[in-house]
């Protein structure tokens, strides 16, 4: 029985022997990627080497989540040669750190082993400007000193224009493109667009149409191509009055308004 023993484990280690084992040896088995940009995919390559005696394949290569995203060498890998598991971490929407697995079944001598990548995902520190800065110095600049425009009783149905100071103080041509009302009271006096070189100044012409009576403060825009303010906000106040005969809209508002 004990010889019997004997030649049975003697022959187990001899077929071992014979049919010999694949091996896999990694050159390294953590990787920290350090900061990355929130919202970017970090990848790396984690290589190994076949350093037994038989093919090695990778049966198996899961990651512990799904924002990891694992590729590998598909091949048997012969003895000697090297293959790869490439690790793919998606940050978006992932801000902060993370320490992810990745567990590798082959049919090598350790049949599982397991890599690791680290790192933390930050949010961009600044995002990239619309305009260069030489772009922004060469700019027009508007400038309205009387954006609040204060009127008394103006009666509903009547046009009154009102007068608007602009001022360049940018380094290229400023033009007034339009305006912008919501209450469709405010518009530019027709044929009076207004383009102003650097350091000008000139008066902008508005023409009020109030649409309903009661006290009001209406907003609107001045669009030009001012890089930084491309629109300059303005107000009007006003009391809007019923409509009157013509005498009585002449004593209740100017016929022309500046500020």
């Amino acid at each position: 029985m004990w010889n019997r023993t004997l030649l049975s484990l003697w022959l187990f280690i001899l077929a071992g022997s014979c049919y010999g084992q694949a091996e896999i040896n990694f050159v390294e088995t953590n990787f920290d990627f350090g900061e990355i940009e929130e919202g970017t995919i970090a990848t790396h390559e984690f290589i190994f080497t076949n350093t037994g005696d038989q093919p090695l394949i990778l049966s198996s290569v899961k990651a512990s989540c799904g924002c990891t995203t694992p590729s590998w060498t598909k091949e048997p890998i012969l003895p000697g040669k090297t293959g790869h598991i490439k690790a793919a971490y998606n940050s978006k929407n992932r801000p902060g750190g993370f320490h992810k697995s990745i567990t590798v079944t082959s049919n090598a001598l350790k049949p599982t082993q397991v890599v690791y990548i680290k790192g933390s995902a930050v949010k961009p520190l600044t995002q990239k400007p619309l305009f260069t800065e030489e772009e922004l110095k060469s700019a027009p600049v508007a400038f309205i000193p009387q954006s609040h425009m204060q009127l008394s009783k103006v009666s509903l149905g009547s046009s009154i224009p009102v007068q608007l100071h602009i001022e360049n103080q940018g380094k290229s041509q400023l033009e007034v493109r339009g305006i912008l009302s919501n209450c469709k009271c405010l518009s530019l006096m027709p044929g009076k667009n207004l383009s102003l070189a650097p350091g000008a100044s000139d008066i902008l012409e508005l023409v009020f149409t109030p649409r309903t009576t009661g006290e009001f403060t209406y907003g609107a825009y001045i669009l030009t191509n001012d890089l930084v303010q491309p629109k300059y906000q303005v107000y009007v106040t006003a009391t809007i009055i019923p409509k009157q005969d013509k005498s009585s809209v002449i004593k209740e508002a100017p016929s022309k308004i500046s500020f």
